[in-house]
């Protein structure tokens, strides 16, 4: 053995016959230390219930199936399934085929098609503000792109039976409020915008800018009792939209663009309507079913979901002129006569229905009158640079 330690480890044959060696000396060893511990030394016996006899040990390695009780030392009726582990829509046959019982799939989101009475609930705001945006855009661009307002609808609700302790259910509109408004950073509309909203380049150009919009709808406010000519507020309202972009996004990125300070009647927390919608029927389905997808919750998708007709007119508003009653216009301050204001509208009956079903109408959207985003210079300035 040490004149194998001597070899010189230059000779790569006789460096590998040593290896070689080694390895043999080290499994034999191995062998001849299991056959001296397994056949010299006693096994370790389990008891069986009831035995009271002693159990020898050892020093020596105790092996994990030696624990392992047989079958025949185990009550196999614990492994049969108990009438009380069965769920209501599992397959019959699977106590015969399976210890364990297949649970029953989850049902997908579905609300049950029948009319309720309405259900008073508390209800802290007076009257609601439904908006729905629309701006300029470009194909591909997303809600950091700077997008300008080209058109300012608003459909106004207010309570009908709300009594002193502050319940109600009854919602109606008493007003509307739609006008365009003509871009200044990029006045032409791109074909992608024109296409999707269906508002034309000559409606934009005969429309107010913003800021003039802004006095437009003070006075329409005024005119409803909701603030005074301070622009304090005289009873508690709310703004309402599909989604917080309109507010959030839409209305803070305009007010830099028209340097105009954003009113203090358009800060404040927003009711976002999809998110009113979505826990609504989180709330109407039962542990095996899924909710409602919030991505898929347009408008169209939460008039199905409430039971509502289908959407009614054009979506992205735009005009719609076969759905106009000409004779019987509502009370309203129009720049472009005989224009429908589809989103808002759609979006009022949503908010309309979850009164009646007795959902609390809350503001549940931070606004952030102050966002800034990268394309943001100075006042009034749009970097072009980050523009794509």
């Amino acid at each position: 053995m040490v004149q194998l330690l001597n070899i010189r480890l230059n000779d790569w044959g006789t460096s590998w016959l040593a290896v070689i060696l080694l390895l043999m000396v080290m499994i034999l060893s191995r062998r001849l230390y299991s056959y001296w511990f397994q056949n010299k030394s006693p096994r370790r016996r389990v008891r069986s219930p009831g035995d009271t006899t002693t159990v020898q040990t050892h020093t020596a390695r105790i092996r994990f199936r030696d624990f392992i009780p047989t079958l025949s030392e185990t009550n196999l009726s614990l492994l049969k399934p108990r009438e009380s582990d069965s769920l209501e829509g599992a397959d019959p046959a699977a106590h015969d085929m399976r210890y364990h019982p297949r649970w029953p799939k989850k049902k997908k989101a579905s609300v049950p098609d029948v009319v309720e009475a309405p259900k008073r609930v508390e209800q802290p705001v007076d009257m609601f503000l439904v908006l729905d945006i629309e701006g300029t855009c470009n194909k591909g661009t997303d809600f950091n792109f700077p997008n300008e307002i080209i058109e300012f609808p608003v459909c106004l609700l207010r309570w009908k039976d709300k009594t002193e302790d502050g319940t109600a259910s009854e919602l109606e509109v008493v007003d509307e409020f739609r006008t365009f408004v003509r871009p200044t950073w990029r006045p032409t509309l791109s074909d992608f915008c024109k296409e999707l909203t269906g508002i034309t380049q000559d409606q934009v150009d005969s429309a107010p800018v913003f800021s003039e919009v802004l006095d437009q709808f003070k006075d329409f406010m005024i005119k409803h009792g909701m603030i005074n000519e301070h622009e304090e507020r005289l009873v508690r309202f709310s703004w309402c939209s599909d989604g917080p972009f309109d507010v959030r996004d839409f209305v803070v990125k305009q007010c830099h663009i028209s340097k105009v300070r954003m009113p203090s009647w358009l800060q404040g927390d927003v009711l976002d309507i999809r998110t009113t919608v979505v826990n609504w029927t989180t709330l109407q389905l039962d542990q095996h079913a899924k909710p409602m997808p919030r991505r898929s919750a347009n408008i169209a998708a939460q008039l199905k979901v409430l039971g509502l007709p289908d959407f009614q007119g054009r979506e992205h508003s735009g005009i719609d002129v076969s759905t106009v009653d000409y004779e019987n216009l509502p009370n309203s301050q129009l720049t472009t006569p005989f224009v429908a204001i589809q989103d808002a509208r759609n979006l009022a009956r949503i908010v309309t229905e979850l009164a009646r079903l007795g959902m609390p109408l809350r503001p549940n959207t931070l606004i952030k009158p102050n966002r800034k985003w990268p394309w943001m210079g100075k006042r009034g300035q749009v970097l072009e640079e980050f523009v794509s």
